[in-house]
């Protein structure tokens, strides 16, 4: 099964979210778990994550289908200590939200060190994660690849090993590529996508591959930078798109639109699904 579709809007309940990528023929989506750029969200209303388990399954989505996203504020390689623990923080109370809504797996960007040794940031990044997943011993987390702005780490397969390498519950970290991100590193998925997912698996095996982003860019290979485009409308083109779907490693793992206009979604999710 390929688990299609976008990052859906959680506004006035999250268990509306189900219906909204329904409306959209997506097989998969993406949410947040609350409000992305605030520290502090009112708990969810009682008797609202059993709402979203039970639309759900009511309309036909795996749990394993969906893809939860962490706030944009926590910062896992943080050198300032009170902005590591509000990180910490933060990453706890939303793990524990996706336990509440019958998922298993978060996705993270890995964060940016900001200052000292980009080695120190990973160091820090990987302790995070350890600490996030000793609390919750079911949970998966997958590490979010980068376009490599900056302090911001995790833009190439090597810093993802690194990460990888520093942790101790290596059995329940992996990763989700987006592809604007590959594009952003120097990673040329429109010329030869292939061969990127190729390195990929070779250095992590296809079990390490949790989740995808799937943005086309607005930006040139390798220009550091992350800028989203519709399917086919950026630079790298439909074409890298059916490739990537098409592989068998990109099975049973979400598959997540993040692009611009979600007036496109519908007719983006249609032809990636109607292509297999």
């Amino acid at each position: 099964m390929r688990y299609i579709g976008p990052h859906v809007s959680i506004s006035e309940s999250i268990s509306l979210s189900p219906e909204r990528a329904k409306e959209k023929g997506a097989t998969g989506f993406a949410i947040f778990t609350k409000n992305q750029r605030q520290w502090r969200s009112p708990a969810m209303k009682e008797g609202e994550a059993k709402s979203f388990r039970e639309n759900l399954t009511g309309l036909g989505f795996s749990p394993s289908s969906v893809l939860p996203h962490a706030g944009y504020l926590i910062n896992p390689a943080s050198p300032d200590k009170e902005l590591s623990e509000k990180s910490l923080a933060l990453f706890m109370e939303e793990a524990r939200r996706v336990m509440e809504l019958g998922l298993d797996v978060i996705n993270i960007h890995p964060g940016a060190y900001k200052e000292g040794e980009r080695i120190d940031g990973i160091r820090r990044s990987a302790a995070m994660m350890d600490r996030v997943l000793e609390a919750y011993p079911n949970l998966r987390i997958a590490v979010e690849d980068t376009a490599g702005s900056g302090t911001i780490i995790g833009s190439s397969f090597e810093e993802l090993e690194t990460l990888l390498d520093f942790t101790v519950h290596k059995d329940r970290l992996g990763f989700t590529l987006d592809t604007a991100h590959l594009y952003g590193s120097g990673y040329d998925v429109k010329g030869d996508p292939d061969k990127v997912l190729d390195q990929f698996f070779s250095i992590f095996g296809s079990g390490k591959l949790f989740g995808m982003h799937l943005n086309d860019s607005k930006v040139p290979l390798g220009s550091k930078k992350d800028r989203h485009d519709n399917i086919g409308l950026g630079l790298i083109g439909k074409e890298a798109f059916l490739t990537i779907v098409g592989r068998k490693e990109t099975e049973g793992i979400p598959l997540i639109l993040e692009t611009p206009n979600e007036e496109l979604w519908k007719e983006e999710i249609s032809g990636l699904l109607g292509a297999y």
